[in-house]
This record gives C-alpha cells, structure tokens and sequence, in this order.
C-alpha cells in the first residue's frame, strides 16, 4: 500500500458529539432517486459505499414540510414514514463505522406548482421569481412562517429520534428559501420579518431556536453560503448581513457551520481558494464548541492546505464523492481519483447507472487484471 498524504486531513477531530477518524466529509448531493420522496434501500447502497469508519457523511437536502419540495423523486423527512425509510441509510452507515446528518431542505420560490400540494403557487418570503420565465411566487404569511418554523424542528427530532441521524444540518444556502428571507433583494417584506438585518434573519434564528428545543446543539449544524449569489440572491450589504449572522451563530455551541463556494453551473471553475471571500468570514465564527467545515471544488492538496492555514477545520468534497465511493483511500494514498462527468441524466434521477455502479479502485484494479487473463 502506498504511503499516506495529508497529515492533517487524517487527523482525528472531535465534531459535536461525533469523534472523527479523518477530515473529509462527503457533502450534500441531491440525486433524485427516492421514489414518491421516501429514501429507500438504493440510497441505502450508495451512501453505504461512501461510508468510512470515522467518517461523515451529509445527506442529500431533504424536504421539511409539503411546500418545501421543488425537484422530482428528492427524499423527504416530515413523516414517520419518510424517517422510517432514511433508517435505512442511517443503518447502513452506521454499520461501517460511520456517521451521518440528515440536509433539512425548503427550496422555497425555487419550487414550482406541480410539486406543490394542489398545484399551488410556490412560497417565498414575498413575491419574487428567481427565474425571468417563472411566476413570482406566493409571500408567505406570518402564521405559516411559525408553522414552517416547526416544520424545521418537526424533521430534525424525527431525523434523530426515528431515523437515527447522528445530527441534522440546517440548509441556509444556496439561494433556498431561509436565504429569500436574508437576502434584501428578494425579501420585500415591511413586517417584523422585513427590512433590518434582524429581522430578514429572524426566520432562520427562529428555525435554528425551535429544533434546539427537541434536538442537542452537538447535533445540529448549518449551511452558509456568504455573499454568494446564487439562484437570484444579492443583498445590498452582503458583508454586514452576513457578519451579524455568523456573530450570532457563535451563541449557540452548534456543531459545525459549514461555509460553502460552489463552483458547479454557471460558477465554474471556482475562486482560488487561498483568496476565496469566505476568508473574510472564517476569523467571525470563534465559539471552539462549532468547527467549521470548508466545500466548494477542494482536493486532498487544497484541502490540505486550508487546514494548514487554518482557513476550517474540515472540508467536504461533493462531486468526487459520486464517482469515487472511495475517495477517502484514494485521496489517503494518493492515488488516481476517476473525474466526474458534467451535470446530466445521470446526476438527478435514474437506476444504479451514474449512482451506485462507480468501481472503488480495487475493483478497477481487478477488472483489469481479469481483462488481461
């Protein structure tokens, strides 16, 4: 076996209640392989192969509430039913040593009305579109804001109660719908959850409030993506927006904030992520309870280095995940990591092909041998 590389990537680390045999955590990836949005024993499979002892895993976003929903076959967690079948998976991991949080997910105006229940506009914290061609969706009014609120908590103390998850990390990123209500350019709202930066961020304070009511904050952890700009999102003062949210995260010992720059769709290929913006918000988050956890187009080398430098404590890689089950190895020992495919069939929806059927390199390597005799 080759030498091992990245010292610091396979170092222990303590995370919440979670003790961490290495550094590398495969991040959210939604697959679209959950059939009338119950995880099922497929997903099983696939998450088992990228379970490592010691290792964690972050679900793929799965929905909060009826309304949440706006892609087909994406799992959902608001049931008993629906927690029943991420058992599964949670099983599957942890059999291999590993552990696992559960995505909660709302994509918010993102959605459309064939996945709403009957056929109803798509909500969002006020009227607005993300899309030129799309209706703008419906404002949600504030007694359905605090039933969405509970919504959140609902999914987190099923996630970790029936499903099993070693915790739950609340999505606030990417342009979903807890940033429509940070972000000033698509919160229009004149109510207590409009105009201030306290109060566009009251809706996630309040989510964040409601699930440690039912769920410990060593299993609860977040997902930022600062000044990012995705999917319609701009604010006006993007850096004291997100100051003040991640100076008020540090009062509530999560596990982990996950600071996120993607660099797939129209964000490839990415910052340099020695210079990436999220450098300017990591020196905020000082609570020594909550690591912080770096994604977005890392490799071993990168990510080594960000550790080195002391830009997070660990990273998640997504995409290399899909085509490398065993990635962790392969990064370990330096060894040929398969590339991933451009977005198509194959990410979102289908059978095994793209999705459970990716050879470890052993396999590839016995293959090849077989091919040989």
């Amino acid at each position: 076996m080759p030498t091992p590389q990245h010292p610091l990537l396979f170092s222990p680390l303590k995370v919440g209640d979670m003790q961490l045999a290495h550094r590398i955590v495969m991040a959210p990836l939604t697959r679209s392989r959950s059939p009338n949005y119950i995880a099922n024993s497929h997903n099983a499979l696939y998450y088992a192969q990228r379970a490592t002892a010691g290792g964690l895993l972050v679900s793929e976003g799965t929905t909060v509430d009826p309304t949440a929903n706006g892609y087909p076959d994406v799992p959902a967690l608001y049931t008993v039913e629906h927690a029943e079948g991420w058992r599964l998976s949670t099983d599957a991991v942890h059999r291999k040593g590993g552990f696992i949080y559960a995505q909660l997910w709302h994509v918010g105006r993102l959605s459309q009305p064939q996945f709403q229940p009957n056929r109803q506009l798509q909500v969002s914290s006020s009227a607005t579109s993300a899309r030129r061609k799309r209706a703008p969706a419906r404002a949600l009014t504030i007694p359905e804001i605090k039933a969405l609120v509970e919504a959140y908590a609902n999914s987190a103390k099923l996630a970790v109660e029936v499903a099993k998850f070693d915790g739950v990390e609340i999505h606030a990123a990417h342009g979903y719908l807890i940033e429509q209500f940070l972000n000033d350019n698509a919160n229009l709202r004149t109510d207590e959850y409009g105009g201030s930066i306290e109060n566009r961020a009251r809706f996630l304070f309040e989510i964040v409030e409601a699930i440690l009511k039912v769920v410990p904050a060593s299993k609860v952890a977040i997902r930022i993506s600062p000044d990012c700009n995705m999917q319609g999102m701009k604010d006006s003062n993007p850096k004291a927006l997100y100051s003040y949210v991640l100076n008020k995260l540090n009062n509530y010992n999560l596990s982990y904030i996950q600071l996120t720059e993607p660099v797939w769709g129209m964000w490839l290929p990415g910052p340099p992520h020695a210079t990436s913006k999220l450098n300017e918000y990591r020196p905020i988050l000082k609570n020594p309870h909550t690591k912080v956890m770096l994604t977005g187009g890392y490799t071993g080398e990168i990510g080594e280095a960000a550790l080195k430098a002391g830009r997070g404590d660990f990273i998640g890689l997504g995409r290399d995940f899909i085509t490398n089950p065993d990635i962790v190895d392969r990064i370990k020992y330096g060894l040929p990591v398969a590339q991933y495919e451009k977005a198509g069939d194959s990410y979102y929806g289908g059978s095994k092909e793209g999705y459970s059927d990716y050879p470890t390199y052993d396999e590839q390597e016995s293959a090849k041998f077989l091919a040989k005799l």
